[in-house]
């Protein structure tokens, strides 16, 4: 039975340097907190509604107070345990309920969606165990010339964390994206965060 509740354009594909699908994040505006029936996880999970690609990952923005659901109840998002998806945390997210949050990291993978924001703890961001960051087109704009940036990126590629760029433009030649370390670039459908 094909998912009626989810329009198939609300999800942004993140593709890999050689173009292949990476995985896809859905937009938050899509995933209402209030909406009972619209937020329904078997829905979300039904891969068939979404990709062929069985390998693909499934990102799912996670707002604070959804978070705080979760790290009170995962038993509740045994779907949203699958080896494929992961839950994008921005870092109000991390910093507000980074005292619960390691008890939920051996089950629920995380990626942070907005990397460094002014005034981040650096080691709180550090210390996280992500699997996967995404830098905004600004900031990747803003930084990606500068001598430092390819070590910061290759950090992360150290620790085996994808480094993914959110942007509406179209990704730079794969050899740029490896010598920048970027894992993936994502195609941004509308302007803003995907929380807003």
């Amino acid at each position: 039975m094909e998912n009626s509740l989810y329009n198939p354009y609300v999800t942004e594909n993140i593709l890999c340097p050689a173009g292949t699908l990476l995985g896809f994040c859905y937009s938050k505006p899509y995933l209402l907190d209030d909406v009972e029936g619209i937020n329904n996880n078997t829905d979300i999970v039904a891969w068939t509604n979404h990709s062929a690609n069985e390998a693909a990952l499934m990102i799912i923005p996670v707002t604070v107070k959804q978070l705080k659901q979760i790290i009170a109840a995962p038993e509740q998002y045994r779907l949203w345990q699958n080896s494929r998806i992961r839950l994008a945390i921005n870092y109000d997210a991390l910093k507000e309920c980074r005292l619960a949050l390691p008890e939920i990291t051996n089950i629920f993978h995380f990626w942070l969606l907005d990397f460094a924001p002014p005034g981040a703890d650096w080691r709180l961001i550090d210390s996280f165990p992500f699997s996967g960051i995404v830098l905004s087109e600004d900031f990747f704009n803003a930084n990606y010339q500068k001598f430092t940036f390819p070590f910061l990126l290759s950090s992360f590629a150290e620790r085996e964390i994808k480094v993914i760029v959110r942007s509406a433009q179209p990704a730079p030649p794969a050899e740029v994206m490896k010598a920048l370390n970027i894992s993936g670039w994502q195609q941004q459908r509308c302007a803003g965060s995907l929380f807003s």
